[in-house]
């Protein structure tokens, strides 16, 4: 178990190449009956995820990471929030996860974790400067002393295995924290969990993702390409960017070496975000690994008399295994 946290950890890491994939330092992970999944984390750029392995167990050597870890200041397995200005105010404050990569290259802060088995608690917090203007485009970053305040921030992971009627199953829960520096009351808080996934992995492992919602499902989408999700507004400009209706659950479903291997996301109450971009990294649209595919999941939380010294967690489970299994905790996708 982690100590109590009770300092705030300032210790900054700055300009960062925009491309560079930080390593994953913090590893944990879980072998199901079928299905082993490792987490891995940056302790140097915020807690940022770099890493989500899927295993194929009859090839257990053989691990693929889904996760985008380049520019993971900006994308990996992270938990950003924006903050909806007064009236006459800047406009949508964007806030990454103690990590920005707006400004040239990418900053974030250290913190110390307690891992062992399938758990990481963060020990310290961060804090959680702003990494840009919605609506404007002005960037920030510690490393220039630019930048908002409101809040610092901590990460935790927690894994388990999931007894199903075919087997078990790997549930990750990758919860994050902020705690309010000061006393705030906003028109809107929203937080977003993302997963962003590599597009070459994605291609390889034929990636589908099915929305349900009732009865309803969307799907299979295959974001590679261009897409668009029925009852969401979709754009097609530098590739395909949707935001959804809300959803019971999503499952998103790679074949890993012959097996469909889904990862379950519940809980989709307050709408998904699904992006398909094409030269983040690079000018060649045709080049797999000039883009990525990012997937987030929104949670809206109380935005007004929010205390100073409060700490409110959003928390999202990721459930892995195959769908068969995954069918029978009830996430079907036909």
């Amino acid at each position: 178990m982690a100590s109590k946290v009770q300092s705030l950890q300032t210790q900054l890491s700055c300009f960062q190449p925009f491309e560079w994939a930080p390593p994953a330092t913090v590893n944990v992970g879980l072998i199901a009956s079928q299905v082993t999944s490792v987490v891995g984390l940056s302790d140097s750029i915020g807690g940022v995820g770099v890493k989500l392995e899927l295993v194929n167990n009859q090839y257990p050597t053989q691990y693929v990471n889904v996760v985008e870890d380049r520019s993971a200041a900006g994308a990996g397995w992270q938990t950003s929030y924006i903050i909806q200005d007064w009236p006459g105010g800047v406009g949508n404050i964007v806030f990454n996860q103690a990590a920005g990569n707006s400004t040239a290259g990418q900053w974030g802060y250290t913190n110390l974790y307690a891992f062992s088995g399938s758990t990481i608690n963060a020990l310290d917090w961060n804090p959680l400067v702003s990494d840009h203007l919605h609506e404007a485009g002005t960037s920030f970053s510690p490393c220039y002393s630019t930048g908002y305040v409101f809040d610092d921030g901590q990460s935790n992971i927690t894994g388990a295995l999931v007894n199903t009627a075919a087997g078990s199953v790997v549930r990750w829960t990758n919860a994050y924290s902020f705690r309010a520096r000061v006393n705030q009351s906003w028109p809107q808080w929203s937080a977003e969990q993302a997963l962003y996934l590599k597009k070459n992995v994605a291609s390889m492992g034929d990636l589908r993702i099915y929305l349900r919602k009732g009865s309803t499902v969307h799907g299979p989408i295959r974001p590679v390409n261009r897409f668009t999700i029925p009852e969401a507004t979709c754009v097609q400009n530098n590739g395909s960017a949707c935001n959804t209706v809300p959803y019971d659950y999503a499952v998103l479903v790679w074949n890993i070496l012959g097996v469909d291997v889904g990862i379950a996301i519940p809980d989709l109450s307050d709408g998904v975000s699904l992006n398909m971009e094409e030269t983040t990294y690079c000018s060649n649209a045709n080049d797999l690994t000039c883009g990525n595919i990012n997937f987030h999941a929104w949670k809206r939380l109380p935005s007004a008399n929010i205390l100073a010294g409060s700490v409110r967690t959003v928390a999202r489970d990721y459930v892995i295994g195959t769908l068969p299994q995954l069918a029978a905790l009830g996430y079907t996708i036909q």
